[in-house]
């Protein structure tokens, strides 16, 4: 059983974790309390999706929907320009979400119309 605060704790470490890791790779101007700002809505939304038990392709979904927002938020916020490596980042969850939902369309035989 999922118990609330288990799911909490769970993803106050990996926001925690995010925050610290996305420091080490931005430039130093931009600080971990300013990534944490600016990631903190996006746990919390994937963190109250796996707590109401969202469906898998919603989740995953909602999940890449949410990381790139916090990327353009950081992205927002950042007093100098971020390398160039982290706008892949922020694209590669929605741009892999996609491919497998297309490949899944493709392979069950579904034909758009």
């Amino acid at each position: 059983m999922r118990h609330p605060i288990d799911i909490a704790i769970m993803f106050a470490a990996l926001w925690l974790l995010g925050s610290m890791v996305l420091d080490y790779l931005t430039p130093k101007e931009l600080t971990v309390y300013m990534i944490a700002a600016a990631t903190a809505p996006a746990v919390v939304g994937t963190g109250l999706c796996y707590y109401l038990r969202f469906p898998m392709i919603d989740f995953v979904v909602i999940c890449a929907t949410l990381w790139l927002l916090a990327a353009l938020t950081i992205e927002w916020i950042s007093p100098v320009p971020l390398p160039g490596f982290l706008i892949g980042a922020a694209l590669a969850p929605a741009l892999i979400v996609g491919a497998v939902l297309h490949w899944h369309r493709y392979r069950s035989g579904e034909r758009p119309g």
